[in-house]
């Protein structure tokens, strides 16, 4: 049995997640800023945590720990996207951007290392995504700070060497779940002069969550890897062309001819130059 610390559980990824460690028998503290959202189930546990309030994280974690006596496993799983073009976006929704994403669960990470380090054990699971390696149009800063959480992931997996504390980033393609229809989109002037391909984007990212897999299956990777069958600093789960295929040649591909193939996969048109 582990004592675990998973944010986003009240829907999505975070829900599945913590309804299925439930089950395998661990204890979860599962975290929301909307704590009257979250589930009511057999070792369940609810924290409120707002990652945009430091004060919250602070609070939150501390009110997790103590219930739990320790935290064996953190899961920094919550996160939303922005939809629109990075013109468009103010100085402070870049912020929030990377709060909620970036800085928020380092700042769990921050608490949580001291008692893992104490023991000598412990498990931290950052869930960042396939879009830190192929961004998504119009969604630059929520692909960036996903980028930065996997860099962060193998740092931290260098800098814990000498210990027997486990890192493990995540990266889910697309999946079914809430989370294109709850993005939020820019309202600005400037979005007429990203016309068609905004609409064509959105569209395009729709359609693909339509059908997308289970994110069960995310849920599924979770729990082996806190019940130890998957020993990988890093997973990539999804379909087997997201997951596979396209990270494979990306990665010995020209960075020109992977711009290309996510323009030809978002349906992008080129101007003329």
């Amino acid at each position: 049995m582990k004592r675990i610390l998973i944010t986003g559980a009240s829907s999505g990824i975070g829900l599945l997640a913590a309804r299925s460690l439930c089950q395998h028998g661990h204890l979860v503290w599962g975290s929301s800023r909307t704590p009257e959202r979250l589930p009511t189930f057999d070792r369940f546990h609810p924290v409120a945590l707002d990652l945009n309030d430091d004060a919250s994280i602070d609070a939150g974690f501390a009110s997790a720990l103590n219930e739990a006596g320790q935290i064996d496993v953190l899961i920094n799983n919550a996160g939303a996207g922005v939809f629109g073009p990075l013109e468009a976006f103010s100085s402070e929704e870049l912020r929030r951007q990377f709060q909620a994403l970036l800085v928020g669960p380092l700042q769990l990470i921050r608490l949580a290392l001291p008692e893992m380090r104490a023991r000598n054990e412990g498990l931290i699971i950052n869930v960042s995504s396939l879009a830190g390696e192929l961004p998504v149009p119009f969604l630059a800063p929520y692909s960036a700070s996903k980028a930065a959480l996997t860099a962060l992931s193998d740092g931290l997996n260098l800098e814990l060497s000498h210990t027997a504390i486990r890192v493990v980033d995540l990266r889910p393609g697309d999946f079914a779940t809430q989370f294109h229809p709850s993005t939020r989109r820019l309202e600005d002037a400037v979005l007429t002069g990203y016309a068609p391909n905004l609409e064509v984007a959105w569209n395009a990212i729709d359609r693909n969550m339509a059908r997308a897999p289970d994110p069960q299956l995310v849920a599924d990777v979770i729990v082996s890897i806190i019940n130890g069958r998957s020993r990988r600093p890093a997973v990539a789960v999804g379909d087997f062309f997201q997951a596979r295929i396209a990270p494979y040649l990306a990665r010995r591909s020209a960075r020109a001819w992977v711009l290309w193939g996510l323009r030809a996969y978002y349906g992008l048109k080129r101007g003329r130059s």
